[in-house]
């Protein structure tokens, strides 16, 4: 099978960004209409069956990434060239805007929202450090799913799943503490509508740091065994 050609994979990109903000934003939005609290595990589900289903979709067009942390991570470790990252996040963080787009005209300023956000323990805000900790952490995690089952030639044959349930399960644990982000374009995609980018570097430090973190470990300490 010939490779894709680059615009197939910035549009690839760009749709499984655009899928996983739509879907993951929306569950949160119409799960607080009326006032009512968002069910975390509904959450959880959206956005890991989403990101499972787009991964599986796409994966032999663009290597799914749908992450600027993971394309980094996949730069530092020579998987990817420059001018194709770089490429790669733009197309990303469209996607990810397109989605806040649209939710921000269908449900207007009063019902918007879906953007992850710092949490608070005992009655008081997460500090900074802790928010940036939690999220290299739920995002070293990730990215160890996505070597591990799709990235490692020994992977199993199990598409995008394995990678979408670490989604769901870091959601879960990490929602409520920071919103569990682990993706720069998921969180602008709906943040840049809410006016919330002071808060923005902190959703592209953690991941970024979790991700090439875990991409480099993977790659000196597991993936040498193939060798």
């Amino acid at each position: 099978m010939s490779e894709a050609k680059l615009e197939s994979k910035l549009v690839a990109e760009a749709l499984g960004v655009f899928a996983l903000t739509f879907i993951g934003a929306g569950s949160i939005i119409v799960g607080g209409l009326g006032g009512e609290t968002p069910s975390l595990l509904i959450v959880a589900l959206a956005h890991g069956i989403t990101l499972a289903i787009a991964v599986s979709a796409v994966m032999n067009v663009s290597g799914a990434h749908f992450n600027p942390a993971v394309t980094l991570a996949f730069l530092l470790t020579k998987r990817i060239d420059q001018t194709t990252a770089g490429l790669y996040i733009v197309a990303q963080l469209i996607g990810g805007v397109i989605a806040g787009g649209i939710l921000f005209s269908v449900f207007g300023a009063d019902n918007f929202g879906g953007t992850p956000t710092p949490g608070v323990i005992e009655g008081a805000a997460l500090a900074t450090s802790h928010v940036i900790l939690i999220e290299v952490v739920l995002t070293f995690l990730l990215m160890f799913s996505i070597m591990g089952t799709a990235v490692d030639s020994r992977a199993p044959a199990i598409g995008g799943w394995g990678i979408g349930l670490m989604v769901t399960a870091d959601i879960l644990m990490g929602g409520p503490l920071t919103g569990a982000a682990m993706n720069p374009a998921r969180h602008l995609g709906t943040a840049v509508f809410e006016g919330l980018m002071a808060e923005a570097w902190m959703y592209w430090v953690g991941p970024i740091i979790g991700a090439c973190l875990c991409a480099v470990v993977y790659d000196r300490f597991i993936m040498a065994d193939e060798e």
